[in-house]
């Protein structure tokens, strides 16, 4: 699987209103569970006042994040931008090394 940082944002200010009433009582658990598919799954979710919020997805392609959110609905109310990371980290993983899974790709 690979890692996938989505930026997201609303068509209007009407579709954020009708996505936040839609979700006002919605658990952590049952948001995470409703962005799960067989080979795709959002782990974790960033949301500010601005007008860009991002979440950390899992999936083979970025298509199956576009699939999900279009079987789902909530592609009628935002735009998503998947971009993979090829460098994925955490302090659990702390001898991993970072950049050999560059290859030739430049990162500048």
């Amino acid at each position: 699987m690979k890692h996938f940082i989505c930026t997201h944002t609303f068509h209007s200010e009407e579709t954020k209103r009708a996505y936040f009433e839609d979700n006002k009582d919605i658990t952590s658990s049952e948001w995470f569970a409703s962005v799960e598919g067989e080979k795709v799954k959002c782990i974790q979710h960033w949301l500010g006042v601005q007008d860009f919020w991002f979440c950390h997805w899992i999936a083979e392609s970025e298509n199956q994040i576009h699939e999900k959110l279009e079987a789902i609905g909530p592609d009628k109310l935002f735009l998503t931008m998947p971009q993979e990371m090829k460098v994925y980290a955490t302090v659990e993983e702390p001898d991993k090394k970072l950049y050999n899974v560059i290859g030739n790709t430049k990162i500048s």
